[in-house]
């Protein structure tokens, strides 16, 4: 293959790649790992003498065979052939060849795993040791941290790069910026209000101490330098779930977000606003979510279990 003939191969990756950051408005990650996947199939296609342009369906076959004998994740399969179906599509569009070799391509079957459960009952014996052991500051973060997530359903990468400002001054909602860069207000019950009127004190201490300026762009999470860390607020809480005898291989950050959903449904709320609480934002649920309002968000959220408690 020569030169110009390789560099036209990967072009072609460029400009897919530039066609789904306009269109899906997808995440640097995503972006990232269909790169990856595209050029990994290159390296296969090339390794069987052949190119995007002359490849057959059998090799393609082939190829999603090596892909299930390289003992990769149901999900991971998914996601490559998936990507690989849609540059497929888009080179026949853009005529750079006349027929798509990944027509007959099946996605594997995902088989859902039943997700790790944390009872009501488990919160609350979470919480209980976290209030209980919440004199210094990094153990009170922990402790609003856990609440909120368990309060709100948030992500925890969302979570962790809160900011001040993302408090609506009436404390009624947060203000995320989600993945893929997408923006979304999320109303607060009322337990979730108060739990951050009391706690924002406390970071303003913290940043009037070390004579820092604007509240307003701290982050709401601080630590030394920046924002808790995700893998920091997993490390400890995991350590408090120990100290709470509850088993800590059933206990993390999405753990906790699944908690919030299915105690919400448990507790009467509907399934469609509690999706749109998660912010998930799939082809199947957009149409659905046009039909949500707030009153409908704000009934949901006195559902939680949270909403019977006092802070």
């Amino acid at each position: 293959m020569s030169a110009n003939s390789k560099y036209f191969k990967m072009n072609m990756i460029d400009l897919f790649l530039d066609k789904i950051i306009t269109e899906k408005n997808l995440s640097v990650s995503s972006i990232n790992s269909y790169e990856s996947d595209l050029k990994l199939l290159n390296k296969y296609l090339k390794q069987k003498k052949t190119n995007f342009l002359s490849c057959n369906e059998e090799i393609l076959k082939t190829w999603v065979s090596f892909l299930m004998m390289s003992g990769l994740k149901v999900s991971t399969r998914i996601r490559k052939i998936s990507v690989v179906k849609q540059f497929f599509t888009f080179i026949v569009l853009e005529n750079f060849r006349n027929t798509n070799p990944s027509l007959n391509l099946l996605l594997p079957k995902n088989l859902k795993s039943i997700p790790r459960f944390l009872s009501e009952n488990d919160i609350t014996k979470l919480l209980a040791y976290m209030k209980t052991n919440s004199e210094s500051f990094k153990d009170l973060q922990i402790l609003i941290l856990t609440e909120v997530l368990y309060a709100t359903g948030l992500r925890v990468s969302e979570l962790v790069k809160l900011k001040m400002s993302s408090v609506s001054e009436d404390f009624k909602n947060l203000h995320i910026t989600g993945k893929g860069n997408k923006d979304r207000v999320l109303p607060l019950g009322e337990y979730a209000q108060r739990l951050l009127k009391s706690y924002l004190p406390h970071v303003k201490l913290k940043y009037n101490k070390n004579k820092q300026g604007d509240n307003a762009q701290k982050w709401l999470f601080p630590n030394t330098k920046s924002h808790i860390t995700r893998q920091t607020y997993y490390n400890k809480l995991k350590s408090a779930a120990i100290k709470s005898n509850i088993n800590a291989n059933n206990i993390s950050p999405h753990v906790l977000r699944h908690a919030f959903a299915s105690h919400m449904l448990k507790n009467g709320a509907d399934l469609k606003v509690i999706q749109q609480l998660l912010g998930h934002e799939d082809i199947s649920t957009v149409e659905i979510y046009t039909h949500i309002n707030i009153d409908d968000t704000m009934k949901a959220l006195k559902k939680h279990p949270l909403s019977k408690f006092d802070i």
